[in-house]
């Protein structure tokens, strides 16, 4: 089919700016199917068009867009654009059963979809064989429900031979305790383990010092930040993980998921546990206070001013060994007198950050005299 010159001009980068201006908000005649396709270009090649391809697009009306995806497309990339940008049921649907649909398009319009659209995605058996991937972004999506994520499962090892029967046989047991609300949501959202990359084997480097801790910390049971114990099970559960997985469940986990998981040697496991965003002050204090953890998560504490105003978690940093110098230099001075004459005391902070603890006492104590 013959496209319309303008938009023949604009796809090959012809077109004067005012002119495809004009074309991406919606002021010059031409067919829908055209337009689509003019937008789906500014838009998924990122062009200084894209803004205003979008902003236009979202004004579309359904019918108009859906006349056109229910057609097969030459190239298909309308699909994408509608599947990424548009959350109207019946309109997704339709474009999720167009047969130009390709296994690129899927793959990237997985992650955008609304939970109630996946099943479409999954029953397209012929699209996820070429691709498996679309299985693991249909099984890590936030709003998958568990049946959805139990079949992705089956299919990997019924139909993939993706994974052998005892990965299928936890994975499954894991989807169950999450339904019943005894596993955290996050765990049904893992991924598949996988070899650890050099960057996360690097990562498990750590002191001699910081070992012997952890060593004597694992010979304890392990407790939250409130002191109450966790669950063996669940630890045993975190233990069974790959490196991959515990970093997911760092980033998504739950409280007692993220006690266990800052305890672990790899410093991207850590990093990824104080920046999960369902992490409490009360845990971050708790943090604070670890030798076992990376001098990383120390600085990333440090740098968050909402949590610096907690003083809590100012003294627990100011007076953990493991603290950058600079770092405990820079926040000593607000605590009270009490803890600072700790400080004074303590042989395991840096001789420097003891002496001027001590200046500032007697300073404060010659002020008052």
């Amino acid at each position: 089919m013959t496209m319309h010159p303008i938009v023949d001009r604009f796809l090959k980068g012809e077109l004067p700016e005012p002119m495809a201006m004009a074309l991406v908000g919606g002021s010059l005649p031409v067919p829908s199917l055209d337009l689509l396709q003019a937008l789906a270009h500014a838009t998924l090649s990122e062009s200084k068009y894209a803004q205003r391809a979008l902003d236009f697009f979202a004004t579309m009306p359904e019918s108009m867009v859906s006349g056109v995806v229910a057609e097969p497309l030459d190239p298909p990339t309308p699909l994408q654009l509608v599947l990424c940008h548009r959350k109207e049921p019946t309109l997704l649907e339709t474009a999720l059963l167009n047969p130009s649909l390709t296994p690129d398009i899927v793959e990237a319009s997985v992650p955008s979809l609304p939970g109630g659209s996946l099943e479409i995605v999954l029953n397209n058996q012929k699209l996820w064989l070429q691709r498996p991937r679309i299985l693991d972004l249909l099984e890590e999506h936030p709003e998958g429900e568990y049946v959805i994520k139990r079949r992705v499962n089956e299919f990997r090892f019924d139909i993939l031979r993706l994974i052998p029967e005892e990965v299928k046989k936890e994975r499954l047991e894991i989807i169950d305790e999450v339904e019943a609300g005894r596993l955290d949501r996050a765990w049904s959202e893992l991924p598949l383990p996988k070899e650890k990359s050099k960057e996360e084997a690097d990562a498990e480097n750590e002191t001699e010092e910081m070992a012997a801790e952890r060593r004597l910390q694992e010979m304890r049971p392990p407790l939250d930040d409130e002191g109450n114990e966790i669950n063996m099970t669940l630890t045993q559960r975190v233990m069974r993980l790959s490196t991959n997985q515990k970093i997911m469940l760092a980033i998504k986990g739950g409280k007692e998921e993220r006690t266990l998981l800052i305890r672990e040697a790899n410093r991207l496991i850590q990093v990824n546990v104080i920046r999960n965003g369902r992490i409490g002050e009360g845990e971050v204090a708790y943090i604070a206070q670890m030798r076992t953890v990376n001098e990383e998560v120390l600085r990333i504490i440090s740098n968050s001013r909402e949590w610096m105003k907690k003083y809590p978690i100012t003294k627990a940093l100011v007076m953990n060994p493991r603290t950058p110098l600079p770092v405990a230099l820079t926040h000593f001075k607000r605590l009270y007198e009490a803890d600072m004459k700790l400080l004074i005391k303590d042989r395991n902070v840096p001789e420097l950050l003891r002496r001027e603890a001590k200046r500032l006492v007697e300073m404060k104590s010659k002020g008052k005299g």
